[in-house]
């Protein structure tokens, strides 16, 4: 048994700590940086729907930068440490600028601080992913790697719901009072990966500049992978409906103010515990199992969604229980599926993980960028407005019933691809070329 299977534990928890600091950002961004702009800087809401679409296309291009040449490193630091040096640099210059301007930053001054904060997460995020594929081969330890690791995002999620939760305090704004300690704990956890957990060698070979479109490439590679592209897109589309659109749900659509933190926190804790369960029973079910039932989880709840009733704190609450338990488990096994097609490619281990990995997070965020745009075109399309304080009755369709149905059809266009992916991969003895693996 090689060193790749018989990951250490200390090596493990290293490896994942990072995403403590991950779901920090990734909970401030996606949900309370539009209540930020709308609220304390008193934003339009079509000014705050295209500044947070550019948030989600700034990190597309820096990576599929960090992917392509990411593999490469620099023979003095390994493959994967200088891009998380660069990339948490960024973190630390971007969360200053942001900050420090407060409410009277003009919208340039919002838009330069948003992009390098933006672009600093999205390298470290690719080396870190990275760094995790490198980790191991067998599809079980690698179940424990992505799900240690998601488990490690949504411990991190809990603790900061709970700073978005509290009332007051010195930081009026949940968005500002959760960057801080997001950005010192980039720069210590950060730390530790590169101290503690072993670096791979660059990849042998020069350079050339057409190694900046494999990320690309690897998209269109083959059938399997072109599904499993469309899985991570129609995936960031949900996301992105979900989570960017919560706040919002919660305030305006039900009608319950202040919920919104609370709501937030149950989910992140159920989070947990569903995560838990997967990371236990993934040793046992194929990943694509396992991606099916969250699936029909999801588009359960979805259809359920407009039938909430208004004002009824207990019915949301009731909701968010199950769709927090499964709400982290698609992207986990959508992680193991990628490993599977890193394996499939038999390129020496490692050689090409970056690309791997920016290439099929590029249409999960690229669509999730797409999709958070969209879903602020509704609002504005619907007359739909937060600062004027709309009754549920108004908000019924911008918030609740149009999110929901776009939901249930991604995740039934989602169950279908899956389906066919499947059931091509049973109908032919010889390796799959589809989306088969042994989870």
């Amino acid at each position: 048994m090689t060193d790749r299977e018989t990951l250490s534990a200390t090596r493990l928890i290293v490896l994942s700590l990072p995403s403590l600091a991950f779901a920090g950002y990734d909970l401030s961004r996606r949900v309370y940086l539009a209540p930020y702009l709308s609220g304390e800087l008193a934003l339009q809401i079509g000014t705050v729907g295209w500044l947070v679409v550019l948030a989600n296309f700034a990190s597309i291009p820096a990576e599929l930068l960090a992917g392509s040449m990411g593999d490469q490193g620099v023979s003095r630091f390994g493959r994967r440490r200088l891009w998380m040096m660069l990339g948490t640099a960024l973190i630390l210059i971007g969360t200053a600028m942001l900050l420090a301007r407060g409410s009277a930053a003009s919208i340039a001054a919002i838009v330069l601080a948003l992009m390098v904060l933006v672009i600093g997460w999205a390298f470290c995020n690719v080396t870190h992913g990275a760094w995790a594929l490198e980790a191991a081969r067998e599809s079980r330890i690698r179940g424990r790697i992505f799900g240690t690791r998601t488990l490690f995002g949504i411990l991190g999620g809990i603790g900061f719901s709970v700073i978005g939760a509290l009332p007051g305090g010195a930081q009026s704004s949940p968005f500002a009072a959760i960057m801080i300690p997001v950005a010192f704990g980039a720069l210590l956890l950060h730390a530790a990966l590169i101290l503690l957990v072993p670096d791979q060698r660059p990849a042998p070979g020069r350079w050339r500049f057409a190694v900046l479109l494999d990320p690309l490439r690897l998209l269109f590679a083959n059938r399997g992978n072109r599904r499993l592209a469309a899985l991570f897109a129609l995936n960031g589309m949900h996301a992105a409906i979900t989570t960017t659109g919560y706040f919002y749900l919660v305030d305006d659509g039900l009608g319950l103010p202040g919920w919104a933190p609370t709501g937030i926190l149950v989910q992140t804790i159920c989070a947990a515990i569903g995560i838990l369960g997967a990371i236990r029973i993934a040793a046992d079910l194929p990943a694509t199992t396992l991606l099916r039932l969250a699936l029909w989880a999801n588009l359960v709840l979805a259809l359920l969604l407009p039938l909430l009733p208004p004002r009824a704190p207990i019915a949301l609450l009731l909701w968010t229980v199950p769709f927090g338990l499964v709400s982290a488990i698609d992207f986990m096994a959508l992680r193991m599926l990628l490993g599977a097609r890193l394996d499939v490619e038999a390129a020496p281990s490692g050689r090409r993980a970056a690309a791997h990995y920016a290439g099929f997070h590029l249409p999960f965020n690229l669509c999730g960028a797409i999709a958070s745009g969209l879903l602020f075109a509704g609002y504005r399309a619907w007359g739909f407005d937060p600062r004027s304080a709309p009754s549920p009755e108004q908000a019924f369709v911008p918030v609740l019933l149009i999110p929901s149905l776009a939901a249930a059809l991604i995740t039934a266009a989602s169950l279908r691809l899956l389906s066919a992916s499947v059931g091509e991969g049973r109908a032919k003895p010889s390796p799959p070329e589809g989306l088969k693996c042994s989870g």
